[in-house]
């Protein structure tokens, strides 16, 4: 592993390289409040395997979370979509791009804006919800009150600021999706209990080449030992087949 540093703005972006070979370049996109070793290191392990069937891969902490500068009260979508832009223009290629909730939302963004820097795109439990919990004014399923006023809102012992809402009203998840026409893979819990699973079909019905994965008895983060294991044996397997038709 080598760490790496992104400038965004005045703030330094922290992650990591893991370096593999040639198959092709993979950047991680975590989740909203979590870091770049992903929920429970499912980030760390989906990193290693991918590296050893020589990809290289990259994950950075986004501003606010994990390693990086940042405050997580100023967290907001759009700046972190202008983040993951940027972790894109790293690579010399066009990049296999995994997101993963509220990353995988954002992924899904960026692939639309600019779907000639991703080579594909893997979507895990894509947290479009988070956009009708906000327009029925909540966050992880809590009334968020007077947060606009700027009041902090205690997400897991950590205060978000009225920026995430502000970035939150009028966002449409699925507007301009469809500039993207790559290989697109979608994996959920069927008892997702933060992002119900039909958040997924919705992204299959956007994308009609998508492969969507479903898991019996999943949950959000895929923290039972068998569904991890599936979720990293097929999410390597589907990159590398990608990978594998363009060289």
């Amino acid at each position: 592993m080598e760490p790496l540093e992104l400038q965004h703005g005045d703030l330094t972006l922290r992650g990591t390289r893991y370096p593999g070979g040639r198959a092709g370049h993979v950047l991680l996109a975590h989740g909203f409040s979590n870091n770049r070793m992903g929920n429970n290191r499912m980030f760390v392990e989906l990193a290693r395997a991918l590296a050893a069937k020589g990809f290289d891969v990259m994950s950075f902490d986004r501003a606010g979370h994990g390693e990086s500068d940042g405050r997580f009260f100023d967290v907001n979508v759009p700046d972190e979509l202008e983040q993951l832009s940027a972790m894109c223009d790293l690579a010399p290629r066009p990049v296999h791009l995994v997101g993963h909730s509220l990353g995988g939302m954002e992924s899904a963004t960026l692939a639309g804006r600019r779907p000639d820097r991703i080579a594909s795109l893997t979507l895990l439990a894509p947290a479009a919800a988070s956009v009708d919990e906000v327009a029925d004014g909540k966050i992880l399923g809590r009334p968020y009150g007077s947060i606009l006023a700027g009041e902090p809102f205690d997400v897991n012992g950590q205060a978000i600021g009225p920026a995430f809402v502000r970035g939150m009203k009028g966002y449409d998840a699925y507007a301009g999706l469809s500039g993207y026409r790559g290989p697109v893979f979608l994996h959920h819990g069927e008892a997702d209990e933060v992002v119900s699973f039909r958040y997924a079909e919705r992204y299959r019905e956007v994308w009609p080449q998508a492969r969507l994965t479903s898991y019996p008895g999943g949950d959000h983060g895929w923290q039972r030992l068998p569904l991890r294991e599936r979720l990293i044996e097929t999410c390597v397997r589907e990159i590398a087949e990608v990978a594998a038709q363009a060289s």
